[in-house]
C-alpha cells in the first residue's frame, strides 16, 4: 500500500483539512500504516500538482482559512485501479526477522534473553490492541474490528514462534 493511496481512501469518504487527515489516518489506518505530518503535507502538495486532489481554502474566523482537500476524478480512477490489482508478492521486510535469521551467532543466552524480551514486548502490544478492541467497539466499523483481530492473530502467531524457535534451538 502507497501512503498516497491511503490519503485517496481516506479522502474519498469525505473532503478534509490536512489535520483531519492525519487525525484519521491515525484513527483508522496507522495500525498496519504510519504517516508524518511533513510527509502527509508533501504528499498533498505533489498529488494537488497531479490534479489527484483539489485544495479550497475555507475562510475562518479569527483564524488563517483553512485548506480542504477533495478527492477529484483523476484521483478516484487511481484509487480504483490499486484497489482492483492484486498484491502479488507481499512485503515481508522486517528487522525482526533479520535480527532472528541471524541470532544464531550469538551465544544461547543472549539469543535466549533477546527473545524473553522480544516475547514481552510482543505480549504488551497484545494487551495494548486486546484493550482497543474491547473498547468503544460501537463507534467503530466493521473493518477495524477484522484489522484489530488479524493484528491479535499476527501478535499470538509471534509468539508462538519465537517458542516454537526457543525450542528448535535448544535455548
Amino acid at each position: 500500500m502507497s501512503t498516497e493511496h491511503a490519503i485517496l481512501g481516506l479522502l474519498n469518504q469525505r473532503p478534509m483539512h490536512g489535520y483531519e487527515i492525519k487525525k484519521e489516518f491515525e484513527k483508522s489506518v496507522s495500525f498496519i500504516w504510519s504517516i508524518n505530518i511533513g510527509q502527509l503535507y508533501t504528499l498533498l502538495k505533489k498529488m494537488e500538482k497531479e490534479n489527484e486532489i483539489v485544495k479550497k481554502a475555507v475562510p475562518q474566523e479569527n483564524k488563517p482559512d483553512k485548506l480542504v482537500y477533495k478527492i477529484q476524478d483523476k484521483g478516484r480512477s487511481k484509487l480504483h485501479k490499486w484497489l482492483s490489482e492484486p498484491v502479488i508478492m507481499r512485503q515481508t521486510k522486517d528487522e525482526f526477522y533479520l535480527k532472528m535469521m541471524f541470532l544464531t551467532q550469538t551465544k544461547k543466552e543472549d539469543a535466549r534473553k533477546y527473545i524473553d524480551e522480544q516475547i514481552d514486548i510482543i505480549e504488551k502490544q497484545l494487551n495494548e490492541f486486546n484493550k482497543t478492541k474491547n473498547a468503544n467497539k460501537d463507534s467503530r466499523n466493521k473493518f477495524m474490528d477484522v484489522l484489530l483481530e488479524a493484528s491479535i492473530m499476527h501478535f499470538q502467531v509471534d509468539i508462538q514462534w519465537l517458542n516454537l524457535y526457543k525450542e528448535r534451538m535448544e535455548l
